[in-house]
């Protein structure tokens, strides 16, 4: 009877167990996210629920909640809505329409990336709204009537320009390994964008130093402030009240002037005191950090090149590139290295059946 019963266990091993145990030692191990699963769009945003079908997603992402400063109220819009009224008021209109279109995408990463229905912050200096429409803190935004005021006779011409500009690439948005990029963006670079690490102190891969020519033509390329000797040393004095300098030969006073490959101030020493470029900027009201010094009579020169922080996009760079021939895709990939560009709802269908 022993060997009957050692029989019959081998048989069910042999028949049942074995097979069983080959099946699950030779799939593949997967992950798959599935209904209510979290993962991340943002990066360092929050963990969010994705639903298996797209339509479903968290809240509506093409709905944005804005707090118009303006008006000191929350509005909701339609995110594509809402782009024409950005993409009018950051880029000039009547810029090349690939230079527009990158803008336009560009504008639509950000804002989704501070979506709180995706994982964003949301607008920390108004709780509750995904974005502002002041620029110094989230990005521009002007009404259709501000439009018609400022355009005049070409507001036809321009506004369908720029809707065109949004129409065409809907949906669009920038990726980096799978995840919302932060698109910053200024006027102009100088000739070569800065690396964010020199500017907010964060190695990001896709925020690297490029060349950005075809600047040049921009009023605002190079510009100067010029103040008398006595204010430069008050204003200096106004930040570091210990700093050692005087009007008599002022610029014997700066020294150990440091700057990083694209030609910005990281920092300096002006009367034994050290600064930093942003300092200065700040001091004097320059457009950039990349300046230098000179003098004029008794008067300080400031000469400085460039417009914003220097760091992303070129606004100025991409209307070059658009007026070489670059496509909208060609202009993004240039100013954000190693990235991607892919519509928001594949970047939802991936983050939902990611292995």
């Amino acid at each position: 009877m022993k060997h009957i019963a050692y029989g019959v266990i081998l048989i069910v091993f042999a028949t049942i167990l074995l097979p069983t145990v080959i099946v699950i030692g030779l799939a593949p191990a997967r992950s798959v996210v599935s209904h209510g699963s979290t993962v991340r769009l943002i990066n360092s945003g929050g963990l969010k629920d994705l639903k298996t079908n797209v339509e479903e997603a968290p809240a509506d992402y093409n709905t944005i909640n804005v707090f118009v400063v303006d008006e000191n109220k929350d509005v909701k819009m339609n995110l594509e809505d809402y782009l024409v009224g950005v993409v009018a008021a950051e880029m000039p209109a009547d810029f090349e329409l690939e230079a527009l279109k990158a803008q336009a995408v560009a504008a639509r990463t950000y804002a989704l990336s501070k979506e709180l229905a995706l994982g964003g912050k949301g607008c920390d200096l108004h709780p509750g709204s995904d974005i502002c429409t002041d620029s110094k803190h989230c990005q521009a935004w002007i009404s259709d009537d501000v439009m018609k005021s400022r355009w005049g006779n070409n507001y036809n011409l321009y506004h369908d320009k720029i809707v065109k500009a949004v129409n065409d690439t809907k949906g669009l948005v920038i990726v980096y390994n799978d995840v919302l990029i932060d698109p910053v963006y200024h006027a102009i670079s100088g000739g070569e964008t800065e690396d964010a690490i020199n500017v907010w102190k964060e190695n990001l891969p896709y925020l690297k130093s490029v060349p950005s020519p075809g600047e040049e033509v921009a009023k605002k390329f190079k510009t100067t402030v010029t103040v008398s000797s006595e204010e430069f040393v008050n204003r200096i004095k106004s930040k570091a009240p210990k700093a050692n300098i005087s009007t008599k030969n002022v610029l014997s006073y700066i020294k150990n002037v440091k700057r990083t490959e694209a030609g910005h101030v990281l920092s300096l020493n002006i009367g034994g005191v050290d600064f930093t470029g942003t300092d200065i900027q700040e001091l004097f009201q320059l457009n950039s950090t990349n300046f230098s010094f000179s003098m004029k009579g008794s008067n300080v020169v400031i000469n400085v090149i460039g417009y914003g922080h220097g760091v992303g996009m070129s606004q100025y760079g991409a209307n070059a590139m658009a007026k070489d021939g670059k496509n909208f895709e060609d202009i993004l990939k240039h100013y954000y290295t190693g990235v991607e560009i892919m519509k928001t709802d594949d970047l939802l269908k991936l983050k939902d059946g990611k292995t």
